[in-house]
């Protein structure tokens, strides 16, 4: 009732403030402005305050700064304005260029389906290009746009809510166009979800860990990772089926480039029982685990795509296996695919063609090597264009859970804390022996 709620009023919440912006676009600038000033001038008393009580400097510097900022939007009140445009400029330049190398890539790696991409990394350029380099650009139109977005956005989120509470005879996953939250807010909310059930555990309370709403096998499952710290933060998406996991990524260290953001992609098969155990243990990752149901005919789409990315695959030998160093394992604990190896028996594969060959960050990444399975189910993440992070995923696979006749049939939350993790100890043991 929670979600539904909240998922109700965001949408109208979206709905209003996307008709302010396409009706009366200059007002929501002169609003920006004058809560910026407002908040600005009360940070800098705050913190004079506290300078004031505590005699620190950095108080007092930050204080100034504040108040030279509230100058600064004063005398330069179209600041907001330039802000807006640039950033989204930035955003849109951003997403072609990524578009433009998962481009290169396809070709390279003889993929199909390589013009479309091209068109929408070309008009995501331009667009990025003319807002960053036209001054005169009517930000009102800008601000429009922004409004129909949101008004769109409303109208998705309160169609979910309705779906949620309906009957599940009609339900079905299918393609159509899916409007997603943008991506720098979807890449952060499987870590702001774990943190608020954490945060009800170190309380003492007891949030819904294991929810089923239908009692049934679930051959295909998906699972959403977050880590601790850093980029781990980001997450990490992969499948299982039948019991095996298959994940996606940039694995071999020797194969990195531009930061790791570019390398060989790399798959590899681990059986579940061991593969969730040593992410809780080892690798102090939480994961959202969704149980999906499939009929017969899906069943042998996923098996299809299974043996289509199969053979196209050829084995791929970790730094511990070429080198048989399993009575030195200290020395390759650094090392991921060795230390999963190691601890599970994890066995790695690479492309020799086509998707997914080279691992992209920005493109060609473990979120839409899940959509090769979720897609010929009819989920429609990837619908529309854009930088899809497994946050995007998340956000899918937690709105269609809420409705009924979802074929997301069960929900396991595996949160990572010293206490909860005791619950793998032997396990562990087990797979490390």
């Amino acid at each position: 009732m929670k979600d539904l709620l909240l998922r109700l009023g965001l949408g109208f919440v979206l709905i209003v403030g996307g008709s302010i912006c396409v009706f009366i676009p200059h007002r929501v600038f002169s609003l920006i402005l004058d809560l910026t000033i407002v908040y600005c001038l009360v940070n800098c008393m705050y913190l004079a305050y506290m300078y004031g009580k505590e005699k620190k400097r950095i108080d007092l510097l930050f204080s100034l700064l504040s108040f030279a900022f509230v100058v600064f939007l004063k005398e330069y009140v179209h600041f907001p304005e330039w802000i807006i445009r640039v950033m989204f400029g930035i955003y849109c330049l951003i997403c072609g260029m990524a578009m433009l190398v998962q481009w290169g890539l396809r070709i390279l790696n003889g993929s199909k389906h390589k013009l479309g991409l091209l068109i929408m990394a070309s008009l995501y350029t331009l667009l990025g290009g003319f807002l960053l380099l036209t001054p005169n650009f009517d930000t009102d139109l800008l601000m429009q746009f922004f409004g129909l977005y949101f008004i769109v956005l409303g109208i998705q989120y309160l169609h979910d809510a309705w779906d949620s509470v309906q009957s599940e005879v009609h339900y079905q996953w299918k393609r159509k166009i899916r409007v997603m939250l943008p991506p720098f807010l979807c890449v952060f909310l499987p870590d702001w979800a774990i943190g608020s059930i954490n945060k009800y555990l170190a309380e003492g309370k007891s949030p819904d860990l294991f929810d089923m709403k239908l009692d049934d096998s679930t051959p295909l499952k998906v699972m959403v990772h977050i880590g601790p710290e850093g980029l781990q933060k980001v997450g990490h998406i992969c499948f299982a089926y039948e019991d095996v996991v298959y994940s996606y990524g940039n694995y071999d260290t020797d194969s990195f480039r531009l930061n790791q953001t570019l390398g060989d992609g790399t798959y590899f098969n681990v059986p579940l029982e061991k593969y969730i155990p040593n992410a809780m243990r080892v690798e102090n990752n939480s994961i959202f685990e969704y149980g999906i149901h499939l009929t017969k005919d899906q069943r042998l789409e996923v098996e299809k795509r299974i043996k289509e990315l199969e053979d196209r695959s050829y084995r791929w030998y970790c730094k511990i296996e070429k080198e048989e160093g399993y009575d030195d394992f200290d020395s390759y604990r650094i090392d991921y695919p060795s230390r999963l190896h190691y601890r599970t028996g994890a066995k790695f594969y690479k492309l020799k063609r086509g998707k997914f060959k080279t691992y992209w960050v920005l493109g060609d990444n473990c979120a839409s090597f899940i959509d090769m399975i979720l897609g010929v189910l009819g989920s429609d993440v990837l619908s529309i264009r854009g930088i899809i992070t497994p946050g995007t995923y998340f956000e899918f696979l937690e709105t269609e859970y809420q409705k009924k006749g979802s074929p997301i049939v069960y929900r396991t939350v595996h949160p990572w804390n010293k206490q909860l993790a005791q619950n793998y100890e032997e396990i562990g043991k087990t797979i490390e022996q």
